[in-house]
């Protein structure tokens, strides 16, 4: 079975960078020796450095706190100031979690622990004068995995710096539309090795943007990319933070904004699951409603078994101006059966004719029955045989790779359309004596 407790050079190589790396490797090597206040010691000057090296970055990236902060620390350098050292020293914790959010409220806890126990370690005039402060193996070796764990394994930006940063760069005309490209992008960003209070937060910060802001066809790519490239990423982190947080965002949602849930179903993958009961009741309820200018989205709940029962409902329900107007590049078979029915029920010549250019639209993605439907609609119906557009469509079915015209010949003779079959039967043979 294997031991619970961290082993210390898998926690040196979970450093980021070789300067942190060799800061804790001294505060491991005094471990290994006994060396237990000497081990705390370094431990608090590897958590020092590093934070300063932190501070440097997020300088030469722009950060205008981080600027001020390292402008500080080598004025104090500069001049010898001692006082101001050792202030800038004991207050760093505090600005690390205050103003650069490096460092979560109970992280910085452990760290201020750290921090004393350092002071201890180095100055035995603060102890009793007969005894000096004689740290523990476990004391020290917890010292060394808080610092790994909170602040030595992460990238610089984890707060509200990094945040925006992650969210520029999805706004970005630049960010990738491919999931794969968009996991290359994150894996160079503050997201490398981020905290899960930084992943969560980004995830709800683009989930609000899709249900709030996306206003147009490649914003709502980026950020359908950018969530699915998170569940690459961050699977578990993912997959907690939906099932915690998406029905409560949904359910704040104004009823005129429910549609953008869509966005959200047909980009975002397998999200529905995440909904609570209550909300996929209300989703349902949506779909049943369906607005006119929102038909097309049946489409989207069709491939959804919870959604399927009222997307049909609705397209049972559809006018024919609801069809003309909606636009399918893949027509679903329930609204290509809806529009057979339709145009099957013309009440007279003129809706007929109106409607034949919707029936027109999707001649090449009938299936066989639906071809033989319409034909025999308009043997049938007389509305349709006698409407100027009745021989448009025929030849607009024609096109259609389901049926030959031999088999489209064959339906018009026995609905007694013979008008319109490829080879009428007083051009074929020798003419009758």
């Amino acid at each position: 079975m294997a031991s619970p407790l961290s082993d210390l050079d898998e926690l040196v190589l979970k450093c980021r960078d070789q300067n942190a790396k060799d800061y804790i490797r001294d505060a491991v090597a005094c471990y290994k020796v006994g060396a237990f206040r000497s081990s705390i010691v370094a431990t608090w000057i590897a958590v020092s450095f590093d934070i300063i090296d932190k501070l440097k970055e997020l300088s030469l990236a722009g950060d205008k706190e981080a600027e001020k902060q390292i402008d500080e620390f080598d004025n104090a350098r500069r001049k010898g100031d001692i006082v101001h050292s050792l202030k800038f020293e004991r207050e760093i914790l505090i600005v690390c979690r205050d103003k650069m959010e490096l460092i979560s409220p109970i992280e910085f806890i452990d760290l201020t622990r750290l921090q004393e126990d350092r002071n201890r370690c180095a100055h035995p005039s603060m102890t009793t004068d007969s005894e000096i402060f004689k740290p523990s193996a476990e004391l020290a070796r917890m010292h060394i995995r808080s610092a790994v764990e909170h602040l030595l394994q992460y990238p610089p930006a984890q707060g509200k710096y990094a945040l925006d940063g992650l969210v520029l760069e999805v706004e970005s005309e630049y960010f990738p539309t491919d999931v794969s490209k968009a996991v290359i992008a994150f894996e160079n960003s503050p997201l490398r090795k981020a905290r899960a209070s930084l992943i969560r937060n980004f995830i709800l910060v683009l989930i609000k943007m899709l249900l709030n802001n996306a206003n147009s066809y490649k914003k709502t790519s980026r950020l359908t990319t950018a969530l699915n490239a998170i569940a690459t990423l961050y699977s578990e982190h993912y997959s907690n933070t939906l099932r915690e947080k998406l029905s409560k965002i949904v359910r704040a949602l104004d009823a005129k904004n429910l549609h953008q849930v869509t966005l959200l179903i047909k980009g975002v993958n397998d999200s529905w699951q995440y909904f609570d009961k209550d909300v996929k009741q209300r989703f349902e309820l949506y779909v049943e409603n369906l607005q006119v200018d929102k038909f097309e989205d049946v489409e989207v709940y069709l491939s959804i078994d919870d959604l399927k029962y009222s997307a049909e409902k609705r397209i049972k329900q559809a006018t024919r101006n609801e069809l003309a107007d909606a636009l399918f590049f893949d027509i679903p078979e329930q609204v290509s059966n809806r529009i057979v029915e339709l145009y099957s029920q013309s009440n007279n010549y003129d809706q007929a004719n109106l409607f034949a250019s919707t029936v027109i639209t999707y001649a090449g993605d009938y299936n066989k029955e639906q071809v033989h439907g319409i034909i025999k609609a308009c043997g049938e119906n007389e509305q349709i045989k006698y409407s100027f557009e009745c021989g448009k469509v025929i030849n607009a079915l024609r096109k259609n790779k389901n049926v030959s015209d031999d088999v489209v010949d064959e339906w018009l003779s026995a609905s007694d359309l013979k008008e319109f079959l490829k080879k009428k039967e007083s051009d074929s043979g020798v003419a009758s004596e």
